[in-house]
């Protein structure tokens, strides 16, 4: 890509509240980024800590209309930084550039690095949601095992600044890695979200038997690709199928539930 890219990062954090977590998660995306490739942080409030079906619907619609926005700004793509990947579907169908999903992109390109992908989550609630994931995304004989770290969200954001939190933390999730390499003969492991991701991302995480990568580098480099496909096919999806326009109508509805009166 010689042009520049502006690339927005949709966190499902609250800004105010986890404003630490989201200026070191700025400064690793700056780290990681391609050439003459920038991102932008942007979070929800509230954030999703109650974790479960109906925060997810909510904050996945926040995100639709944030996403929105970001169109309208000049954002060249939209990167929703959360691996349930809540209301990703509806948001292509509301914008014309790509939106990339936390999950989809990471599970689809850690298929390229083994034969069988294990992901580790924060919580036991999301086991269900992870495994729906993965049957819609069609990869249920590559993406073979799920298990949970049983972890809320604020703790592994507080981790961030408690080596012991975070020592603990590594040891549970090797400790899993280590079970599904055993047990489900995974040779790619992966952290279902950027909290962890985060948490880890200067660390190397061995797990013998399988390749420990990072979910947030993966989806990154995802999101830079689409750009570089959109430019090139002149659409950032198929508009023959789930991803069929919506009409300035329907974007205008939401946008109105949402509080744009534009």
């Amino acid at each position: 890509m010689n042009d520049p890219v502006r690339i927005m990062y949709q966190s499902f954090t609250d800004p105010a509240h986890h404003q630490p977590y989201l200026t070191r998660l700025a400064d690793y995306l700056g780290e990681i980024a391609g050439p003459g490739v920038t991102y932008e942080v942007r979070g929800i409030s509230p954030a999703d800590t109650q974790l479960g079906r109906l925060s997810e619907l909510r904050c996945g619609v926040q995100s639709v209309a944030g996403i929105v926005e970001a169109e309208r700004e000049g954002f060249d793509a939209v990167l929703v930084g959360h691996f349930q990947d809540a209301c990703l579907f509806e948001a292509r169908t509301a914008v014309d550039i790509p939106v990339v999903g936390h999950g989809e992109a990471s599970m689809m390109q850690a298929c390229m690095l083994g034969g069988r992908i294990g992901i580790i989550t924060l919580d036991t609630v999301y086991l269900s949601w992870h495994r729906e994931q993965i049957r819609r995304y069609g990869l249920q004989d590559r993406v073979v095992d799920v298990r949970a770290l049983q972890l809320s969200p604020d703790a592994a954001v507080a981790a961030n600044d408690d080596p012991a939190a975070y020592a603990s933390i590594k040891k549970t999730f090797v400790a899993l890695a280590e079970s599904m390499v055993a047990e489900s003969e995974v040779d790619v492991v992966m952290a279902a979200g950027g909290l962890f991701a985060l948490l880890s991302a200067h660390d190397v995480i061995e797990v013998p038997g399988a390749l420990v990568v990072n979910p947030t580098l993966l989806a990154v480099r995802q999101a830079e690709v689409a750009v570089s496909l959109a430019r090139a096919l002149g659409t950032p999806v198929s508009r023959g199928g789930p991803f069929a326009r919506a009409t300035p109508r329907a974007v205008d509805e939401l946008m109105d539930l949402m509080g744009d009166r534009r």
